[in-house]
């Protein structure tokens, strides 16, 4: 054992030889730049997954936490930004859904609803047993309220894991099949695959194209057009404006406005995550253009 770690240690010290001590120690001090470059590209629409794509990220080496950390001391980098950003939202998010889903199975179907809405549009933070736990509860209903569920929760339907994207695709194509379903609850199911349509797998898609009833207008079904969201001026602020509400909003005993109120919070969350997001990206082009400016001498 002993000689093999003198061999091994001559070796990294050989000047000729590949992978020697100068060019491991190149490898792992790497400057800034190009870590954090990586660290950003773990940065998703989906802030579970980010949030776990950067813990996974930390744990590689000691090394890649700079990526993370402080650009300079005392200083936050755009990165440590983000992600202080995306764990509370998280947290927020966590608590508002538990505050949804706690005893949604005995909820009227009406306050269900409610409550189905709300949570969906924090669906990307929540862990996939609560997704499934919101679309069961929309299964239970009765097919007048499963057409209007399917629809409240197609809106966010890209934010549900893939296995719950299937069930809700299915339940919606299902309704839109029956030939004994209420017209209007019919009109609701197809307007789910409708909003759900450019996040359909191609075998969904083709599903829906033999839906005699909707195959002709899904031939002309255009791209989703990006609606701006207002954001605060001190995203910071709004974050922590954020927190108070979620815990001042939904308790033991809520009404219908109290409901709805959570429901533009949890919208106020997805929003945020989206805006810290937008407030990365700069940073990056600025470093990439700095870089740029670096390799030419310009």
């Amino acid at each position: 054992m002993d000689r093999d770690n003198k061999r091994t240690r001559a070796n990294a010290s050989s000047p000729g030889r590949l992978g020697g001590a100068e060019e491991r120690r190149d490898l792992l001090d790497l400057p800034q730049g190009p870590m954090s470059n990586v660290a950003e590209q773990l940065v998703t629409s989906n802030p579970r997954d980010t949030a776990l794509n950067l813990r996974n990220f930390k744990l590689l080496a000691k090394e890649t936490l700079s990526a993370v950390r402080e650009a300079e001391r005392g200083k936050e980098s755009p990165l440590t930004t983000f992600e202080r950003r995306n764990k509370q939202l998280g947290r927020s998010a966590i608590e508002l859904a538990d505050k949804l889903t706690d005893g949604l199975g005995f909820d009227s179907d009406a306050v269900a609803l409610l409550k189905v809405q709300a949570a969906g549009n924090v669906a990307h933070y929540i862990d996939p047993a609560k997704q499934t736990a919101l679309v069961n509860r929309i299964s239970n209903m009765e097919p007048t309220d499963q057409a209007t569920g399917v629809l409240l929760v197609s809106h966010n339907f890209s934010k549900f894991n893939d296995n719950n994207k299937s069930r809700i695709f299915e339940l919606a194509r299902e309704l839109a099949a029956d030939p004994h379903l209420h017209y209007e609850s019919k009109a609701n199911a197809h307007n789910a695959i409708f909003v759900a349509y450019h996040d359909l797998d191609a075998n969904q898609r083709a599903q829906a194209h033999s839906l005699p009833a909707i195959s002709a207008s899904l031939q002309h079904i255009q791209s989703p057009r990006h609606v701006a969201e207002e954001r605060s001026a001190n995203l910071d602020e709004h974050i922590r404006s954020i927190e108070k509400s979620v815990r001042d909003t939904v308790g033991p005993q809520t009404s219908t406005e109290q409901l709805q109120r959570a429901g533009k919070i949890a919208q106020s969350i997805s929003h945020a995550y989206n805006h810290a997001r937008d407030d990365l990206r700069p940073s990056s082009r600025s470093r990439d253009a700095a870089g740029s400016r670096d390799r030419t001498g310009r």
